[in-house]
């Protein structure tokens, strides 16, 4: 789970517009959110991932769904309200259902910033205050199948590519060619890409990322041999913005 950053509202959502999908969804209970400039914009906020889980909304078997922070069986005058709409997986829209965020408060992606409520043990997310506790409970952001194994496969996918690039700046075939630097620095890039923000699962993938110690090394190797450039300072703090980390 990644912080979001707010997005304008939609120029087809204007006052009288909410004012007119409130009073039909009052009166006949119809999904009057769902609208593509609503939807497709939603996706723009999220890098088209699940605001909660972080699956690609876009992968087989998941599609977006319209996330109403407070809930709009509880609070139906919220809902169209643009700071109360999020995207979201069907598993976790299931799963947090009609929990009412007012009266027992969750991360809201865009509002807090889940680094300060969340950390990461082996691929389960652990709730370091209460926010992030009720957070991980009420969407179940540790269900196994689901989300936890998913996890591992991105966090193994990327420590295996850390191995095999260690091996490389260890060897000393072609090492200072042009050919060889090329190489190590496109497969650097490619691994830490792995850990932004329009990734899937990439508070998981970033926060692996900085801990693993053939990283550092490899991170010491560039610096030492001239290759540490600003793309790569400029990703690091990409990859810092995803991790749950102190």
């Amino acid at each position: 789970m990644i912080k979001l950053q707010a997005i304008a509202k939609p120029l087809q959502l204007t006052d009288e517009k909410v004012k007119q999908l409130t009073a039909e969804y009052k009166q006949s209970e119809k999904a009057v959110w769902k609208k593509t400039y609503i939807t497709h914009t939603l996706l723009l906020m999220s890098f088209d991932k699940c605001c909660f889980c972080e699956t690609k909304l876009s992968e087989e078997s998941k599609y977006l769904e319209v996330e109403h922070f407070h809930p709009k069986s509880l609070y139906p005058d919220e809902v169209v309200s643009w700071t109360n709409l999020l995207p979201i997986c069907k598993r976790c829209n299931g799963k947090k259902s009609n929990h009412d965020t007012k009266l027992e408060p969750i991360i809201h992606p865009v509002k807090d910033n889940p680094k300060e409520h969340l950390t990461l043990k082996n691929y389960r997310l652990l709730g370091t205050t209460e926010l992030g506790r009720l957070t991980k409970d009420v969407v179940y952001l540790n269900d196994t199948e689901r989300l936890v194994v998913p996890r591992f496969k991105v966090g193994n996918k990327l420590e295996n590519e850390l191995e095999k690039l260690l091996d490389t700046t260890q060897s000393t075939t072609n090492k200072n060619s042009r050919i060889h630097v090329n190489k190590m620095t496109g497969h650097l890039e490619n691994i830490m890409k792995m850990a932004t923000k329009d990734s899937k699962y990439s508070a998981t993938a970033a926060t692996i990322l900085l801990n693993d110690t053939n990283f550092k090394e490899i991170k010491q190797y560039f610096i030492v041999n001239n290759l540490w450039s600003d793309d790569f300072k400029q990703l690091e703090t990409q990859v810092e913005y995803c991790a749950l980390l102190p």
